[in-house]
């Protein structure tokens, strides 16, 4: 056959108008060759030879070795059992174009498109965020419709089963439906194993809740997201329009990019669709089926905590302040996607909800401290107001001016020497208190103990009314008894 330069130059030389023998000398070949090429408008193609291989005529025992990982020479030697007659680099060069077809096979890659309100799919990823200067490990989670598209995108602190499970129920109440079917990969979250077969080992949490919501978990396969349907790159748009070079001064400001991201991403046409998911959505939306009221805190349980007596609870090293009226009882915790901690009673009734705090593990100011502080203080001064007042009207003549010169003199201890003045009242009459007070005024003495040491100086007199009550004191009795008593006679029969 001739090469392609010698058709080209036969189409050349012709078109200058050389003659068929001219030609045929020129380029060494037969006229009936130069007839042949002008004759046909198409450049010559090469058909190569097909040769029969000595091993065809083994395929079937050399994949059945193949599956059982035998190695080539191994291959080689059962071969040369079965009469082969060839070398072993031809074994080895036949074992590689069978391995490279099975790749070629396993990379083939088939698309479907799903029927509107069929499935849902979710996946997660880990994205390093600086947070006020400071480095903070951010897990976005992305749930999708397979029909418009349409993503709801959220972020947790934590990857836990209960963050999945709460993403996908946040995601179902943003599409305002649930899908029948929801495929997923492989995290540790949900899939217990996978393994080659297809069986698959659902975690019991992860199943509990599809459960609930009726819907039919689908692990893809291992390693092999594309068995999903669909060529996907589902976090690219967003770490490359969002997040890469992304700070936030705190993760609340975070909440606000993902939700105008997210609206942005729905509303803007799927470069392979070439319609927004969004439009697809009203198609999608009333093949949805309806969302169950169910509360997904109920899957899992809640970890146990002791409320402190100044009324904090202790989780991950912070303490977080619950209503002081659940000092020293039990309480329930829950950490929401890593972010808020809520605190309930043990009824199951949330008492406080905090975000969660990343950087500072100091004692927060507790909202109803200042309050019982301030109770606290109150009640004291009255207190204090009361006692005054009881010592003015007791001691008219001397009270007023006792406590001016009490305050000045003893300042924040004047209520205690105010009181142990009045207890003095149960030893001693009031004129006689009275009669010590003028003369501590004169002396400009303002102390309880210069008061008793005048009072000690006087006739002490208990008046009657301070004995009411007390035991009467009555004659000694003889209670002591003989040894004889304790005598006992013992018989030797």
């Amino acid at each position: 056959m001739l090469s392609v330069y010698k058709w080209h130059q036969v189409k050349v030389m012709r078109g200058q108008g050389a003659s068929i023998k001219r030609i045929a000398r020129d380029l060494k070949i037969s006229k009936n060759t130069v007839r042949r090429y002008l004759r046909d408008a198409s450049p010559p193609v090469f058909k190569g030879r097909k040769h029969d291989r000595a091993l065809d005529t083994y395929e079937e025992e050399i994949l059945g070795m193949m599956k059982k990982r035998y190695i080539g020479t191994r291959i080689y030697k059962e071969l040369k059992g079965k009469g082969y007659g060839g070398s072993l680099s031809a074994v080895h060069k036949h074992l590689q174009r069978l391995r490279t077809e099975a790749v070629i096979r396993e990379k083939a890659t088939t698309r479907f498109e799903t029927a509107p309100g069929r499935q849902m799919q979710y996946d997660w990823t880990e994205w390093t965020l600086p947070v006020s200067g400071r480095s903070v490990t951010v897990y976005f989670h992305e749930v999708v419709l397979g029909y418009s598209r349409k993503k709801f995108y959220a972020w947790s602190l934590r990857i836990r089963v209960q963050d999945v499970i709460r993403v996908i129920e946040r995601g179902i109440r943003y599409f305002g439906g649930v899908c029948p079917e929801l495929v997923i990969d492989n995290p540790k979250q949900e899939v217990v194993t996978h393994k080659k077969s297809g069986v698959v080992c659902y975690a019991d949490e992860f199943l509990r809740f599809c459960g609930l919501y009726g819907m039919e978990p689908n692990a893809c396969r291992p390693y092999r997201a594309r068995t999903k349907g669909k060529v996907e790159r589902p976090f690219y748009y967003l770490k490359e329009q969002l997040l890469r070079g992304l700070e936030v001064s705190d993760l609340a400001e975070l909440d606000g990019l993902l939700e105008a991201f997210t609206l942005h991403y729905n509303a803007r046409p799927h470069s392979s669709l070439k319609e927004s998911p969004d439009a697809r959505f009203e198609r999608e939306t009333v093949h949805l089926r309806p969302v169950p009221s169910v509360d997904p805190a109920f899957i899992y349980t809640r970890e146990t905590r002791k409320v402190s007596n100044d009324g904090y609870v202790s989780w991950d090293g912070r303490l977080y302040p619950v209503p002081m009226d659940f000092c020293l009882r039990g309480a329930l915790v829950e950490e929401v996607l890593g972010r808020t901690m809520r605190v309930y009673d043990l009824s199951g009734n949330v008492i406080a909800e905090h975000a969660v705090r990343l950087f500072d593990k100091g004692r927060p100011e507790h909202p109803e401290h200042a309050a019982i502080n301030d109770a606290c203080l109150k009640k004291k001064e009255s207190h204090w107001a009361g006692l005054i007042r009881t010592f003015v009207e007791r001691f008219p003549d001397q009270g007023d001016t006792y406590v001016a010169g009490l305050r000045k003199n003893t300042t924040v201890n004047m209520s205690w020497h105010l009181e142990e003045i009045l207890g003095f009242s149960h030893f001693y009459k009031k004129d006689e208190i009275a009669a010590v007070l003028d003369e501590c005024i004169r002396l400009g003495a303002y102390h309880k103990n210069t008061v008793k040491r005048l009072l000690g100086e006087r006739d002490f007199q208990i008046p009657l009314s301070a004995l009411e009550g007390l035991p009467m004191c009555r004659a000694a009795l003889d209670i002591t008894r003989s040894l004889s008593a304790y005598h006992v006679e013992v018989s030797h029969a």
